[in-house]
C-alpha cells in the first residue's frame, strides 16, 4: 500500500454530546496476489487471511477515543479542533496526501453514529397553554351568546318592525334576504381572509363589523332600506365569525362535546333576547333600542376576542396531510378544492335546510301563535324562548348519547321524532300543545348543526378547514335568510299557516341530504 494510506485521515463521527474518534490505521497487510508462494511471507505472522486473496486486512482493531462535543461539527478537525471546511483543499485539488502530524479529518455528516433521527415536527394538535385554550373558548362562547341574542330577537320584534315602517310579511322578509347576501360574501371572504391577516386577526376583524351593524341598527327607526343595510353587515360578521369558530373547535379534543357546547351557549343567547324584546317594545320602548344592547355587549366581547386569538395565525394540518401539487408543481388554491368536495356541499346543503327550518320557527312562530292560536304577545314570546331554550339544552346535554347510539344513526331517529312533533304542533288546535311541541322540536334538533361540523372535521383535510367551514356555515346561514324569507312570502298569500307544513318538508329533506353524506368512522373520543 502506498505511505499516503499509512496515514489515511481517521473520520471524526458524533452523536448526541459524545463523539468517537477512530486513531490512524496500522498493521495492514499489503497485496497478497503477487505470487502465492510469497502471500505466507507477506502476512504478519499468525493472522489468517479472512478473505484469500485480499488487497489488504487489518490484523489489529483501530484504536477509539471518546471526546465530546456540544454541536455537530462540519468541516475538517485539526489537532481535535474543528476548522472551517473552506481552509482546506478537496481531496481532488490537493492529490496524494503527505505525512503530517497534523492530519486533517473530515466529518462524515452521513454518516453518524448512530444515524441521527431526522427532526420531524409534531403536526395536528394546536400548541398552546391549558389556560389560553381555556381563554379562546370563553372567548367563542361570549361572541356566540351575542349572536344568538342578536338571532333570537327578529322574530320578537317583526310585529313592531311591521307596525313602524307600515310594511306586510313579504316587505319585512327582506331582513332575511339581506342576512343571506351576508353569508354570501362571507363564504368567498372568510378563509382568504384568515390566510392574509392571520386566523386570530381575521376573527377580530369580524367582530368589528358586527360592531358596526350593530349601530347602524340602533341609530335609527326611519329608514327600512338603512334597517337592512345593517342586516347584510351583521350577516356578514357573523358568518365570518361562526365559521372560524368551528373550525378551531373541530380541532380541539372531543370537538362534538365542545363544539355542542359552543352551539348551545348560542342557543342560551337566542332563549334569553325574545324576552328582553319584548318587554322593552311591549312597554313604548322604540324597538330599535333593543340593539342598543347589541352595542354594549359587542365591546367587551371584541376585548375578549383580541386578547385570546391575536397571537394565532394558521391552525395545524391533519396528521400525516400533506400540500397537494398540480402537475406543474404548483399549490392548487384551497378555495377552489373546498368548491370540488362533495363532503362540503353535502354538508353545506344539510346545514342550509337545518338552518332553515330553525330559524323558520324562530323567526315566525311569534306571529303563528299571535294569528293562528290567538295567543298574547308574552305568551307568544314565551313560546318562541321555549323553542331556543331546547336547543340550548340538547347541545349541551346529548351530544353523549349521540355518542353512544353513533352519530349518523341518530340524526334520522331525531328527524323522525321532529317530524312527529311538527305534525301534532300543525294538526292539534291549541295553544298548549303548540308550544309543547316547539320546544321538544327545539330539543330533537339541536345536535344537528354539531353533527355536521364534526363529520366534517373528521371528513374535510385541514388545511381546507378555514375555507370549508366558512363556506359551510355561510350556506347553512343562507337558509336562516332564505327559508324565512320563503315563509314570508307565502304568507302574504296563504297567512301564516304555512310555517308548519314548510317546516315539516324542511325536515323530511334534511334526511335525504344526511342520507347522502360520505360515511366516516364511528368517533371514539
Amino acid at each position: 500500500m502506498s505511505e499516503a494510506f499509512d496515514h489515511e485521515p481517521s473520520v471524526f463521527l458524533e452523536s448526541g454530546l459524545s463523539a468517537v474518534q477512530h486513531e490512524p490505521r496500522a498493521n495492514l497487510l499489503h497485496d497478497t496476489r503477487t505470487s502465492p508462494d510469497h502471500a505466507q511471507d507477506k502476512r504478519s505472522p499468525g493472522v489468517e487471511p479472512w478473505v484469500e486473496g485480499a488487497e489488504h486486512i487489518l490484523t489489529t482493531r483501530p484504536g477509539y477515543r471518546r471526546t465530546i462535543s456540544e454541536q455537530t461539527l462540519a468541516g475538517f478537525v485539526v489537532d481535535d479542533k474543528p476548522q472551517s471546511a473552506s481552509e482546506f483543499p478537496s481531496p481532488a485539488q490537493a492529490g496524494p496526501a503527505a505525512p503530517d502530524e497534523h492530519a486533517a479529518t473530515t466529518t462524515v455528516a452521513e454518516h453518524l453514529y448512530p444515524p441521527a433521527a431526522p427532526a420531524v415536527p409534531a403536526v395536528g394538535t394546536l400548541e398552546e397553554s391549558t389556560a389560553l385554550r381555556r381563554l379562546r373558548k370563553g372567548a367563542s362562547f361570549v361572541a356566540l351568546f351575542l349572536a344568538g341574542w342578536n338571532g333570537g330577537a327578529t322574530g320578537a320584534l317583526i310585529p313592531s318592525i311591521e307596525e313602524a315602517y307600515g310594511i306586510d310579511y313579504s316587505h319585512v322578509a327582506l331582513l332575511f334576504l339581506f342576512n343571506f347576501l351576508g353569508y354570501v360574501v362571507a363564504a368567498g371572504v372568510a378563509g382568504t381572509l384568515s390566510r392574509k391577516v392571520g386566523f386570530g386577526h381575521a376573527l377580530c376583524i369580524a367582530v368589528i363589523v358586527e360592531l358596526m351593524g350593530n349601530i347602524i341598527n340602533s341609530s335609527q327607526q326611519t329608514s327600512f332600506a338603512v334597517m337592512c343595510f345593517g342586516f347584510f353587515v351583521v350577516g356578514l360578521a357573523f358568518s365570518t365569525q361562526l365559521g372560524l369558530f368551528n373550525a378551531y373547535f373541530a380541532i380541539l379534543p372531543s370537538p362534538l362535546m365542545w363544539t355542542g357546547l359552543l352551539h348551545g351557549i348560542y342557543g342560551l343567547g337566542a332563549f334569553a333576547s325574545p324576552q328582553v324584546a319584548t318587554a322593552m317594545v311591549t312597554r313604548g320602548v322604540p324597538y330599535h333600542l333593543f340593539y342598543t344592547t347589541n352595542v354594549g355587549m359587542n365591546i367587551p366581547v371584541f376585548a375578549i376576542v383580541w386578547f385570546a386569538f391575536r397571537n394565532l395565525q394558521v391552525l395545524p394540518p391533519q396528521p400525516g396531510e400533506v400540500a397537494r401539487v398540480t402537475e406543474d408543481g404548483a399549490t392548487p388554491s384551497l378555495f377552489l378544492e373546498t368548491l370540488k368536495s362533495r363532503a362540503v356541499w353535502t354538508l353545506a346543503i344539510f346545514l342550509m335546510l337545518y338552518v332553515g327550518a330553525e330559524e323558520s320557527i324562530g323567526g315566525w312562530i311569534v306571529s303563528y301563535i299571535l294569528e293562528v292560536r290567538k295567543g298574547s304577545p308574552e305568551g307568544a314570546s314565551w313560546v318562541a324562548s321555549s323553542f331556543y331554550l331546547g336547543i340550548a339544552i340538547g347541545r349541551i346535554t346529548l351530544p353523549a348519547l349521540n355518542l353512544l347510539v353513533g352519530e349518523r344513526r341518530v340524526v334520522f331517529l331525531y328527524l323522525l321524532v321532529a317530524g312527529a312533533l311538527e305534525l301534532l304542533a300543525w294538526r292539534l288546535p291549541f295553544l298548549a300543545s303548540t308550544a309543547l311541541c316547539t320546544a321538544l322540536v327545539g330539543l330533537a334538533i339541536s345536535t344537528f348543526y354539531t353533527a355536521a361540523i364534526t363529520a366534517g372535521g373528521r371528513l374535510i383535510p385541514r388545511s381546507m378547514h378555514a375555507d370549508a367551514f366558512a363556506l359551510m356555515s355561510s350556506v347553512g346561514q343562507s337558509g336562516s335568510a332564505f327559508w324565512p324569507l320563503v315563509v314570508g312570502i307565502m304568507s302574504t298569500k296563504r297567512g301564516i299557516s304555512v310555517l308548519e307544513p314548510t317546516v315539516v318538508a324542511l325536515l323530511g329533506a334534511q334526511g335525504v341530504m344526511w342520507w347522502l353524506v360520505p360515511k366516516i368512522e364511528r368517533r371514539v373520543d
